[in-house]
């Protein structure tokens, strides 16, 4: 009864180049979100990082608030978000967060249309550098530019980036997400900092045949990575709604701990989660700080 009070409270497909629904929206008084809307799934004791496909936000009236009613419920640190379709959404989400603060891509398919990766960190916990857009000139790989953004947390310094990965399920589609893998690989392998965390909407699960061609990079160098997400595949665990598959990651590499991913089912407790918020669920992992 409490869920669907608040939901009556609040409410008072990827690649197209479409001009966003909610592409107009305007930044209006911030009002304080909901604390307990869901359960919680950080806590005061780890780093709470999350990634979440918000399907060309906002998607509805209500999205907004909804969606920050869900960051601070569900106590999040950081989360890396994709399709953010309207920059006017975006200032007011961050605006109805009081503790946190945002970092957005500046790519843009055209001067009218696009989908941005984002990072919303708690100001109080986390400080960010400037974001950097990573392989903005490879178009085939990546159609949206990587986005990174180095993080301090007390003593623990990391780079965190943000990836929103060729959709579509033809061969050609394929082949553009391998790509973007060797891509990601190299760089990778070159980097400076010792923990580096990959999270976001890869478009590709961890069990279907093939997927070892695709993540081929990634796959074979378990040394190296660690899909979180890796036990939710083995337990048939869903982040893309409609068609009930884990395409959304959390890929680590360094010593971050070794607790795996999980995602929060906010279908169940949000009725019309997926028509006012996202047709993806946001992936967590807790990390010790």
């Amino acid at each position: 009864m409490r869920l669907a009070l608040a939901m009556l409270a609040l409410l008072g497909g990827c690649d197209l180049m479409r001009d966003a629904p909610g592409a107009d929206a305007s930044p209006g008084d911030a009002t304080p979100p909901s604390e307990d809307l869901v359960t919680p799934v950080g806590g005061p004791d780890t780093l709470d990082v999350a990634c979440w496909n918000l399907e060309w936000f906002p998607k509805a009236d209500a999205t907004i608030d909804l969606v920050a009613s869900l960051i601070t419920s569900l106590d999040l640190d950081v989360i890396v978000v994709e399709e953010i379709a309207s920059v006017d959404a975006w200032d007011e989400l961050i605006a109805r967060l009081p503790e946190h603060g945002g970092v957005l891509s500046s790519h843009r398919y055209t001067p009218t249309s696009y989908q941005k990766i984002g990072v919303i960190y708690r100001e109080d916990l986390v400080t960010t550098s400037e974001p950097e857009l990573l392989f903005g000139a490879d178009s085939y790989a990546f159609p949206r530019p990587a986005l990174l953004v180095h993080l301090s947390v007390g003593d623990l310094t990391l780079d965190l980036i943000g990836v929103h990965l060729k959709a579509g399920v033809t061969d050609d589609d394929a082949v553009r997400r391998a790509a973007a893998f060797r891509t990601l690989d190299a760089y990778l392998r070159a980097a400076t900092e010792d923990q580096i965390i990959v999270a976001g909407d890869f478009n590709e699960q961890l069990d279907p045949p093939g997927f070892e061609d695709v993540m081929a990079p990634f796959v074979d160098a378990p040394d190296l990575y660690e899909f979180r997400t890796a036990g939710l595949a083995a337990d048939d665990v869903a982040s893309f709604i409609p068609y009930q598959s884990l395409i959304d990651h959390i890929v680590t590499i360094g010593d971050l701990g070794d607790r795996p991913a999980v995602i929060p089912d906010l279908e169940a407790q949000l009725p019309g989660y997926e028509p006012y918020v996202s047709d993806h669920l946001p992936v967590v992992v807790n990390l010790p700080m």
